[in-house]
């Protein structure tokens, strides 16, 4: 007999095998293609993402961290379909309580530039330099904010022909630049904090999400090519300024794809801050002075010139919780079923778990290849050494979706986001995803939520046993989809100020990766083949009480109802009080989601230990967020 659920010895071993050879392919093509940081691209992404405004009203309520929010519109049909669009509620933590420390040591082990195949040093001093032009930017746009200080530390100065103790400094040459460049690195390389970005709120200052403190086993010195008068004010470097700095620095080296890659790892400094508030580096030998061989010499910034895709960078490093979401989705495929994910998660895994792709250089080529619009990000993420708490909750698939992020950045973290797909009305079914995608586009009382999990759910559900707002729609002769409209951020004295995207279609394609052709080839290693801790069972059960906790199951359903599967964790109490599925509402439901009953849904803005119990709770629990 047919399990309902679970999948016979042979569907999952096929299942692993796609999981595996998926990814087997892709680190095959990783060592083929070079890892070239000079063509990341930071210019064109993320078209639709939005951008904080100097106008944007920040919520106080918090006494420890300041959010900027705003409300994002979405259509959900075209064309004969009377369907209103949805409206969420989010917000972005711009503030943090305290800096991100940076340790340079002289005995650590691995260089993160061996880590990337990089030749010199540079990549602690321009992280340093690029968290400056970001905070920076930061005190230009958060309204309230203090305009950026240098501290009274700086870095030391020392005669560049004497030979320096080699217990004390690493001295860092500049070349051939101004007093008020030199003031400025002398603040970037300062011990501990050498300038300050910081808003005041409740009688204390709030650090921008960038801020950091050097602690280094040798300090970091310049070179006595210009002399700073002890008493003489020199002003802190605007944004602007300070990028000129940086680009005089990376001519001066040759080094564009370590400039690229540190401005990466700046990105990652707050998602690395919510996981652990120090990153540890080696300490820039020597050789940081010698020339690199590199020849391309930048003209503009990262980003370009337009200052807007900063500024859109910049937001979206604020959000941490979106960053962490959209970099775990690399490691899945949300279109899978969700009672077979497990198998195929488990193939990837046994790859990913492999040594050559645990080597830093190869699995950011992986990334690049199964994600190309978010490659920085992962180089970002490999410099700061997050990779591993990232794979780590990307097995159990134990982290929070975010919609917002994957729309703005053109990814797929959830089936949700695909649009409805056409079916034969005469065959009497629809797709039980398609079914969960109406639920949710029509805001059906307590589904006003998106599941938490981004499987899909398999199979088919009789068209007369769905509620009546899907049933309304299967039949109805529009098309039905999410697609982002506009974002609108909260202004001071209740204005609104509106910034439209570059428009998807419903029949977009989001670009969690490229076909790594036929794979069919590959022999496939089994050694990592076994059921125990499959996440399909808590994936599935996850879904079905997405679906049917309010409603009930359908009698065309008692079998999946009564499976090991669901059974487990699912009360009589949970039931329905019309359990057998005819299309009607019930009014009187005993469960409900936290934020329900509204014609749009608020994502809970967490920090990333919340995201990190999110994870650890969701495969012990049915659904966290029932009540």
């Amino acid at each position: 007999m047919q399990d309902a659920l679970r999948p016979n010895d042979e569907t999952f071993k096929r299942y692993y095998e796609t999981g595996y050879r998926k990814w087997r392919g892709i680190l095959e093509a990783a060592f083929t293609t070079p890892l070239d940081l000079s063509r990341l691209d930071f210019a064109s992404v993320f078209p639709q993402h939005p951008f904080l405004v100097p106008q944007v009203k920040l919520d106080s309520n918090s006494t420890s961290v300041l959010y900027a929010s705003g409300t994002s519109t979405w259509e959900t049909g075209v064309g004969n379909c009377d369907l209103p669009p949805i409206q969420m509620r989010f917000a972005f933590a711009v503030t943090t309580a305290s800096p991100t420390t940076i340790s340079l040591q002289s005995d650590h082990s691995t260089g993160y530039q061996k880590r990337l195949g990089m030749e010199g040093d540079h990549i602690p001093v321009l992280t340093l330099a690029w968290a400056y032009v970001l905070a920076a930017r930061w005190t230009e746009i958060i309204p309230g904010a203090a305009a950026i200080r240098y501290t009274d530390t700086l870095a030391m100065f020392r005669d560049v022909g004497v030979t320096p103790d080699e217990s004390i400094e690493e001295i860092i040459d500049l070349g051939d630049v101004t007093d008020d460049a030199v003031r400025w690195w002398a603040a970037v390389l300062a011990p501990g904090e050498g300038w300050n970005a910081v808003i005041e709120h409740n009688n204390r200052e709030l650090k921008s999400p960038w801020s950091v403190r050097l602690r280094s086993s040798r300090d970091l010195a310049l070179p006595n090519g210009a002399t700073l008068t002890p008493k003489e004010h020199r002003g802190p470097a605007s944004s602007s300024t300070a990028v000129r700095y940086i680009l005089d620095y990376v001519r001066h080296y040759g080094v564009l794809d370590q400039s690229n890659a540190a401005f990466a790892a700046a990105l990652l400094l707050p998602t690395q801050h919510g996981i652990s508030k120090q990153i540890s580096w080696p300490l820039p030998q020597r050789s940081c002075n010698r020339r690199s061989n590199y020849s391309t010499e930048p003209t503009d910034p990262p980003w370009g010139s337009d200052t807007r895709q900063l500024d859109k960078l910049l937001t979206m490093s604020c959000n941490t919780t979106g960053m962490a979401s959209l970099l775990s989705s690399s490691f899945i495929e949300p279109s899978l079923p969700c009672n077979v994910c497990g198998a195929w998660i488990k193939g990837a895994f046994a790859v990913l778990d492999t040594p050559p792709a645990q080597e830093p250089r190869v699995l950011a080529r992986m990334l690049m290849e199964k994600t190309p619009s978010l490659g920085f990000l992962w180089v970002g993420a490999i410099l700061m050494d997050v990779q591993h708490h990232i794979m780590r909750w990307a097995r159990p698939v134990g982290f929070k979706i975010d919609l917002h992020s994957a729309t703005w950045t053109g990814s797929f973290v959830s089936f949700i986001q695909n649009p409805v797909s056409n079916f034969d009305s005469n065959l009497g079914l629809i797709k039980r995803s398609d079914e969960a995608r109406l639920m949710f586009l029509s805001q059906v009382d307590h589904h006003c939520n998106p599941p938490l999990v981004p499987f899909e759910p398999f199979g088919s559900t009789a068209i007369k046993d769905c509620v009546l707002e899907v049933q309304m729609h299967a039949f109805c002769s529009g098309r039905h989809g999410l697609r982002y409209t506009s974002w609108i951020w909260d202004c001071e004295h209740d204005s609104r100020i509106t910034q439209e995207p570059v428009g998807y279609s419903f029949s977009s394609v989001y670009a969690n990766g490229v076909d790594s052709g036929d794979s069919s080839d590959i022999l496939v290693q089994y050694d990592k083949l076994d059921r125990d801790g499959d996440i399909s069972e808590a994936m599935t059960r996850n879904i079905f009480k997405w679906l049917r906790q309010a409603d009930g199951f359908p009698v065309a359903e008692r079998d999946i109802r009564n499976h090991e599967w669901i059974e487990d964790g699912w009360s009589s109490e949970d039931e329905s009080a019309a359990p057998d599925g005819d299309g009607r509402s019930v009014q009187d439901r005993p469960v409900v989601f936290i934020v329900a009953k509204k014609p749009a849904y608020v994502f809970d803005v967490m920090s990333l230990g919340s995201w990190f119990e999110l994870g650890m709770s969701i495969h012990s629990l049915a659904v966290v967020a029932w009540i």
